[in-house]
C-alpha cells in the first residue's frame, strides 16, 4: 500500500491532512467503504464540517499542539487516540463535552497538578503555545490517528469508530502511516529530555517496545523507553479520567517524572 495520508503544516499547530482512498482500497472494497462512509458521516453533524471529500480524496485539518517555545521545565508529550470532530471544528483539544461543559481532560489535569490553564476558547491555544500556564511541565498534545470521529455515538466514536469505518486491514496500515508521522515529532519535542504518556492502546503500541495491557496500565506497570532514554507511560483511555484508579496512576506518573529530573 502507498502512504495513506499526506500532511502539510500550514502554520504552527495547524496541519492539513489529505487521504487518498484509491491508494488503499481495491474497487470492490471501496464500494463497501462508501456504504459505511455515509453512516459514519451522518453520525455527527461536525463530521461534514471538518471532513471534505471530493471523489476518493478526503481532506481535513489536524491540530498539533507541540510548542516550539522552550523553558526550563521538562517536556511531557501526551499521545492520545484520535480527535473528536467537534474539537477539530473548534481547533481546540478537548474543547468541551456534554452541553458545552469544560472537558474532564482539563479538569482532571488541573486537579492532579499537570496543568492549570484558562480554557477560554479565545485564548487557550495561544496560551498553550506560549507556555503561559501553571505546570511543572512543558506539555505537548498529539494523537496517533489524525482522522476525527464522533465523541458521543458509540458505534462510530473514537478509535473503535475508525476501525469500523476503515476495516482492520486498512487500520493496520493507517497506524503505520501515522506512526511514521509521530515518531519524529516525539523525538524533536523530547530531545532535551522529558517523558511520554500514551493515553490509548494504539498510541502506546505505536511508540513503545512492549505491548499494551490495560491491567498493567492500571497497576502503574506499563512502561517502556523511547530512544533508550525517554520514559513512556501507558494509561487507560481518557474516558477513565474521573475514576480514582486513573487519578492515582497519573499522580504516580507525575511524581516519577519529577523525581527523575
Amino acid at each position: 500500500m502507498h502512504n495513506m495520508i499526506k500532511t502539510t503544516e500550514i502554520r504552527q499547530g495547524v496541519v492539513e491532512c489529505v487521504m487518498d482512498l484509491g491508494n488503499v482500497y481495491p474497487d470492490e472494497d471501496l464500494k463497501k467503504f462508501n456504504s459505511r462512509w455515509e453512516e459514519f458521516l451522518a453520525s455527527d453533524p461536525n463530521n461534514a464540517l471538518v471532513l471534505k471529500r471530493i471523489g476518493n480524496t478526503i481532506a481535513y485539518p489536524h491540530k498539533s499542539w507541540l510548542p516550539r517555545k522552550k523553558d526550563n521545565r521538562p517536556s511531557v508529550f501526551l499521545l492520545l487516540g484520535n480527535p473528536a470532530s467537534h474539537s477539530v471544528r473548534e481547533d481546540i483539544y478537548f474543547s468541551y463535552e456534554g452541553k458545552g461543559q469544560e472537558h474532564r481532560f482539563w479538569k482532571v489535569l488541573r486537579e492532579l497538578g499537570f496543568i492549570n490553564i484558562n480554557t477560554d476558547p479565545r485564548t487557550i491555544k495561544q496560551d498553550f503555545f506560549n507556555l503561559e500556564y501553571e505546570s511543572p511541565f512543558r506539555l505537548g498534545l498529539e494523537v496517533i490517528y489524525t482522522f476525527p470521529s464522533s465523541a458521543s455515538k458509540p458505534k462510530w466514536s473514537g478509535v473503535v469508530g475508525l476501525e469500523r469505518l476503515f476495516g482492520r486491514k486498512v487500520m493496520k496500515h493507517l497506524l503505520e502511516t501515522e506512526r511514521t508521522r509521530v515518531l519524529p515529532l516525539m523525538r524533536e519535542f523530547t530531545k532535551d529530555g522529558g517523558a511520554i504518556i500514551a493515553l490509548q492502546k494504539d498510541a502506546y503500541n505505536a511508540v513503545a517496545q512492549n505491548t499494551y495491557s490495560l491491567k498493567q496500565a492500571m497497576n502503574f506497570e506499563l512502561k517502556s523507553k523511547f530512544n533508550n532514554s525517554i520514559s513512556i507511560y501507558g494509561t487507560p483511555p481518557t474516558r477513565w479520567l474521573y475514576t480514582m484508579k486513573m487519578k492515582e496512576l497519573l499522580r504516580n506518573i507525575r511524581a516519577e517524572i519529577l523525581a527523575s529530573v
